[in-house]
């Protein structure tokens, strides 16, 4: 009787143990189904994250790849008005000395056809040496007139340079203050961000007014004349009203 209750108190003592281990076993295992789905969940929020982050860096590339095209469309459109205007200048230019050396063929053509009539060599010589002076003058008048054209277009070109560097500059700084008021939660920083900002935009507007209305002065319409010559044709004694008693071929005389 006595083995048998002891036999019944082991067994009874090995259940409990069996429990005992079997309860230890499930929450080992149940502990590492806690662990392994807590580290799942802290890898979806780091895959989660880098996710985020890849979006946000492909957006600002985006954004960086638009304004880097934006800028050189801006920059071809900027030489594209700087090299007409010059184009405009220059042809101005040449058009003006074009003029200029058409008016002294015309005249040096009426002052030959004058001197055919004359029999005399030494106002022949004479006129011919006029005539070499009046050439020699509208020459260096329609160089001197060049000149001045591409002065005045090369120093525009330098201005529409520095406004365009000016420009530049402020839209740095615009850009950096953009990013400035993006990344900043202060109240009063933003405050004064937001001023900043609106003074650089003002700066930006004041030099895209002025960048699209420089230019080379304009060229004015009359033709150069070289000194000693007449805009018109020669007058007569009669058209003045006075009779003309010069003697013919006389190249001092004012009303041939």
């Amino acid at each position: 009787m006595a083995e048998r209750q002891e036999t019944s108190v082991m067994v009874s003592i090995q259940e409990i143990l069996r429990d005992a281990q079997n309860r230890e076993e499930q929450e080992k295992v149940e502990a590492e189904h806690r662990a392994r789905a807590d580290e799942q969940k802290r890898l979806d929020e780091v895959r989660r994250r880098q996710d985020e982050e890849e979006a946000r860096l492909r957006a600002e590339e985006d954004e960086r790849q638009r304004r880097s095209f934006e800028e050189q469309r801006r920059q071809a459109e900027i030489r594209a008005m700087q090299e007409a205007h010059v184009q405009r200048a220059r042809s101005e230019a040449e058009a003006q000395a074009r003029l200029a050396e058409m008016s002294a063929r015309q005249e040096h053509e009426r002052q030959l056809h004058a001197l055919g009539q004359d029999k005399q060599k030494k106002r022949l010589t004479m006129i011919l040496v006029a005539l070499g002076a009046v050439l020699l003058v509208g020459a260096i008048g329609g160089g001197i007139a060049y000149k001045n054209v591409q002065d005045k277009a090369q120093a525009t070109e330098a201005q529409l340079r520095s406004l365009q560097d000016d420009k530049d500059k402020a839209d740095a700084e615009q850009a950096r203050l953009k990013a400035q008021l993006e990344n900043t939660k202060d109240p009063e920083q933003i405050a004064a961000l937001q001023t900043q900002l609106a003074e650089q935009q003002q700066k930006l507007q004041t030099l895209n007014s002025q960048i699209a209305q420089k230019g080379p002065a304009p060229v004015g319409g009359a033709a150069v004349r070289p000194a000693g010559a007449s805009g018109g044709a020669p007058k007569s004694g009669s058209g003045s009203g006075k009779p003309c008693n010069c003697t013919p071929g006389d190249p001092l005389c004012s009303c041939l």
